[in-house]
């Protein structure tokens, strides 16, 4: 089985795949809670993610807050650091590459939470250590598609 660093460096490829495949430039050297990972030509932060699993479920992953400590204390993660700083949040799988609006997807979140699905990693996820989780909203990609800016064949694929 693949260790942590195995898959970092896969993520990593899959980034710069996705930022030549766009055109974006790669932040480079990021570090624990960076809140985007690519400069679009004109300015614009996206904040990338790559959700393998959402083909199998139909759902997005959207992450918004991370313990160490087996939940004493949540902190924020995901989308709620992103929502300050990046201008889009882009969703990746197989099949599909969808683009939106990060103003708008948190003025979804704020008027559409409780009816939305909250839920939290299982140990080992991503290979997270004993006492390690995250927390998200799981969003139907039938709602997620109607708020899409874009929505193109991916060009980035993990076979």
């Amino acid at each position: 089985m693949a260790g942590v660093r195995d898959f970092i460096g896969e993520q990593n490829r899959f980034e710069q795949m996705l930022a030549k495949s766009m055109d974006w430039e790669f932040v480079d050297q990021q570090s624990k809670g960076s809140c985007y990972d690519y400069i679009a030509r004109d300015g614009a932060k996206i904040e990338a993610k790559f959700d393998w699993d959402s083909i199998k479920t139909g759902n997005h992953y959207l992450e918004f807050g991370q313990t160490s400590n087996n939940g004493e204390t949540w902190v924020a993660s995901g989308f709620a650091l992103s929502e300050e700083v990046a201008d889009y949040w882009v969703v990746v799988n197989n099949d599909w590459l969808r683009v939106f609006d990060v103003k708008k997807l948190a003025d979804f979140l704020k008027q559409n939470r409780r009816e939305l699905k909250m839920v939290k990693t299982k140990a080992g996820v991503n290979h997270n250590s004993p006492g390690q989780y995250s927390k998200a909203y799981l969003i139907p990609f039938r709602i997620l598609d109607e708020l899409a800016l874009m929505k193109i064949p991916s060009p980035v694929r993990r076979d």
